[in-house]
């Protein structure tokens, strides 16, 4: 029987998950195949602020000077316990096109190519985007089988939960947009109904 896709979606920890490194998140879930799944954390532990850690790491060609808008101040996050040394940069659509992106849904690209590094490095599109550090993979039905466990709380994919909330505000906000705002509030253990 073939997998049918979540993707894309936004995916939030259920209580039950007990795992540190869901606690609280939600998870862009980019790619939900018979083969697996793939997603990136979108508000995970903070890392450095995305200019300094792009200095740090030497990713800046010289005679570069980093753009100090809003997405350079902010933080780079783990975006999941797989591969933590890959960048991925998560953007709308209608820019230029990167091999290798990923198309989220109609509005969000995912893409862990240089080219597109460079590009807004050196100030061009994608102007907003967030940068995380690793994903979060699964194997062949084992986000179904968590899915069945209710470890995961699928939710709709809003590209304003990723660009216009704050991180330690997502879950809730994109929590609130699942119930309708009208019940469910998690108050760390247990639901309820507001």
């Amino acid at each position: 029987m073939a997998t049918q896709s979540l993707a894309p979606t936004l995916l939030l920890a259920a209580p039950r998950l007990a795992d540190p490194n869901f606690e609280r998140r939600v998870v862009l879930l980019g790619k939900h195949e018979e083969e697996g799944a793939l997603g990136w954390v979108l508000n995970g532990p903070p890392i450095d602020a995305v200019g300094d850690l792009l200095q740090a790491a030497d990713l800046v060609p010289a005679g570069v000077r980093v753009p100090s808008t809003e997405p350079f101040r902010q933080p780079a996050r783990v975006g999941g316990p797989v591969t933590p040394e890959s960048g991925w940069l998560i953007y709308r659509s209608g820019g230029p096109s990167f091999d290798g992106e990923i198309e989220v849904g109609d509005d969000l690209v995912v893409c862990s190519n240089a080219a597109a590094l460079e590009s807004v490095v050196r100030g061009r599109e994608p102007r907003e985007f967030r940068l995380v550090l690793g994903y979060a993979g699964w194997g062949a039905g084992q986000l179904e089988a968590e899915l069945r466990e209710g470890v995961w709380l699928p939710a709709t994919l809003d590209p304003s939960v990723i660009f216009d909330t704050a991180p330690e505000a997502m879950w809730d906000v994109a929590f609130q947009q699942m119930t309708g705002g009208m019940g469910g509030a998690f108050n760390g253990k247990t639901w309820g109904l507001a």
